[in-house]
């Protein structure tokens, strides 16, 4: 058990989770240190400005889904945290299909050999038990039926993450299957249940952009607590315990307890000494998915009246088409707009190997072809590359990492919280969850 006086938090990463653990801590009046490479916070939540347009580093949202969390946004933002209702669609042979589904959508979208398959498959999943699924592709089967998940959820998850669907974990779906069978698709279709309660329903969005929730985190927390480019280089460990934290240009910090949100790779590897043969091994194994965001300018008022846009089809080379607009009318001027197109990718494969024009030429291309826009309505475009986006969560994870924790668990004053130090598909309402718990833990 720890007590304020003798916690002193150092944080390797000023993104999400680097940023919650500082937030409770400072609102407990413990010493913090937090170490971040670049020269912003936010990590995969930053907002970036181009002109008098504003894009995230993805589609970002905020959910109501614990009222002590959306309390304390409410306050670090005050009136700038607005509440949106605007919906999501999936674009498929040409038209768009309402996301979450809707049963007359259905009707309308799709043929009626098809319609009597998801009928009989879903008839037949209510009749039947269904054990735990084993993968995401059990999982979306066992949910929707076949012929439906193949439609729309196995191809997209297959752009998404670059590996069979059916090699990768369930809780890829990150929840959003809870409650959406095709019994409540029909409810939902009928008025008794909320759509809007769903995660691609309502939700919180920062008059600004969402990074804004990560500066005025920061701003709380106190920019001389925050060390920018301050990239983390070596964690002397002996005993049991981190000792020392090498950063920058050869600094070095004594510790008190050290709160990771690294990657699991880059935490392993800055360990001294090293790991053993065996941790680097299965850490060698484990992979992350990238992003390529491709922010284009348009020279008109709207591109859609969508949050977010998904393409599971292969011709398309993305899978998502967010706009800003839509969350906020302060992200453009007011009779222009910007979509982000998302591109996943891995390190050295066909995406990664293009160079910026040969990809923008390639994406414009398809988005004219299939009368989505306009060549003449693009002014601009930019590039962000972001690095490990999503941990690449197969079905066999679970034993992998039992043995890399049981090895970090040894060291007993660090801690591991987010998406990429805990390998978890985890949003912001439940990253700030767990930061919270995380402190009355140590407080306890």
């Amino acid at each position: 058990m720890l007590n304020k006086s003798n916690i002193n938090l150092h944080i390797l990463g000023a993104g999400p989770a680097g940023l919650a653990v500082g937030y409770y801590a400072k609102k407990n009046n413990i010493p913090i240190k937090l170490y971040e490479s670049s020269d912003r916070v936010g990590g995969n939540c930053k907002t970036f400005v181009h002109g008098q347009y504003r894009f995230d580093t993805g589609a970002h949202r905020f959910h109501d889904k614990y009222d002590r969390v959306t309390l304390e946004i409410q306050r670090l933002l005050g009136d700038e945290l607005l509440k949106v209702n605007v919906p999501s669609k999936i674009f498929s042979s040409g038209q768009y299909v309402e996301f979450p589904l809707s049963l007359i959508n259905l009707f309308y979208t799709m043929d009626f050999t098809d319609l009597l398959m998801i009928g009989l498959e879903n008839i037949i999943n209510r009749l039947k038990i269904n054990n735990n699924p084993e993968n995401f592709k059990d999982l979306a089967y066992q949910t929707y039926g076949k012929t439906l998940s193949d439609l729309f959820l196995v191809n997209y998850t297959k752009k998404l993450w670059g590996e069979d669907p059916g090699s990768l974990h369930p809780c890829i779906s990150g929840n959003r299957f809870k409650h959406l069978d095709l019994l409540s698709v029909i409810k939902q279709s009928l008025g008794s249940i909320d759509k809007t309660k769903h995660l691609e329903g309502t939700f919180y969005y920062p008059k600004f952009g969402f990074g804004s929730i990560f500066e005025k985190t920061k701003d709380y927390i106190g920019v001389e607590n925050v060390k920018l480019n301050s990239r983390v280089k070596k964690l002397y460990h002996e005993h049991g315990k981190i000792k020392k934290i090498e950063y920058g240009d050869g600094k070095i910090s004594t510790t008190g307890t050290v709160i990771n949100s690294l990657p699991l790779n880059i935490l392993i590897k800055l360990l001294d000494p090293s790991p053993p043969k065996k941790i680097l091994e299965i850490i060698n194994s484990i992979k992350y998915r990238h992003l390529k965001l491709c922010a284009c300018f348009l020279d008109i008022p709207y591109f859609s009246k969508n949050a977010s846009i998904y393409f599971p089809e292969d011709i398309f080379p993305f899978t998502r088409v967010y706009e800003p607009k839509n969350r906020s009318i302060k992200m453009a001027p007011k009779e222009k707009t910007c979509i982000v197109i998302e591109i996943p990718f891995s390190h050295g494969d066909k995406i990664d190997t293009q160079t910026d024009s040969q990809l923008f030429k390639n994406i414009s291309t398809v988005l004219v072809d299939n009368k989505l826009l306009k060549r003449d309505n693009i002014v601009d475009y930019r590039f962000i590359t972001i690095d490990y986006a999503y941990p690449v969560i197969g079905s066999d994870i679970d034993g992998k990492l039992s043995r890399v924790f049981s090895y970090l668990n040894t060291i007993k004053n660090m801690f591991h919280i987010g998406r990429s130090a805990e390998f978890k598909y985890l949003h912001t309402h439940s990253i700030f969850y767990n930061a919270e718990r995380l402190i009355n833990q140590m407080l306890r």
